[in-house]
């Protein structure tokens, strides 16, 4: 069995379904940390442009409740940008500086896009704190890279853009 966190309007086929928002094909509507679905039953947790959604507090209960639905061996895949690239981005372009993107676009990733309600970004993120709130808890192992993402099927534009700055994180149970 596995479930995709935060699938907003795009839901991934052959996952159960979670939002905040009763959009079609949502199954689960509910905050991420509030799934109660049973534990040790999830092959595979998806959260594609979720995390950065959440406050700090909800991440650590997201977290939490996804370790305990995962089997053992059971898998965590996730993506946040990744903040210090970003904020060097609006350094350089205040320095004048090339960057890879419009400033809109850099700002509305830091920002969130802000199209919806919860369409904001609550946390930033940068390799060593996303260790910290992983192993907290209860993730040993965990991995950075695109490639089990897309090797499961899962892709997106930013996936293919390396100045489109983000952490890939598959973290095992």
């Amino acid at each position: 069995m596995k479930l995709e966190i935060g699938c907003g309007q795009r839901p991934t086929p052959g996952y159960i379904h979670n939002d905040l928002n009763n959009f079609p094909g949502v199954e689960l509507v509910c905050s991420p940390w509030e799934v109660t679905l049973e534990s040790n039953t999830l092959e595979e947790v998806l959260a594609l442009g979720v995390i950065e959604h959440l406050t700090y507090d909800q991440v650590e209960k997201t977290f939490n409740n996804i370790f305990r639905m995962l089997k053992p061996g059971g898998v965590f895949l996730f993506d946040v940008p990744d903040i210090p690239i970003w904020c060097q981005y609006v350094v350089d372009y205040f320095a004048g500086k090339e960057t890879p993107f419009e400033i809109d676009h850099i700002f509305a990733t830091l920002y969130g896009w802000q199209r919806w309600p919860g369409d904001e970004h609550k946390s930033g993120w940068y390799k060593e704190k996303l260790e910290k709130y992983l192993v907290a808890s209860g993730f040993t192992t965990w991995e950075e890279g695109v490639n089990e993402m897309k090797s499961r099927g899962h892709e997106r534009n930013r996936m293919n853009r390396p100045t489109d700055a983000h952490i890939y994180v598959a973290a095992r149970r």
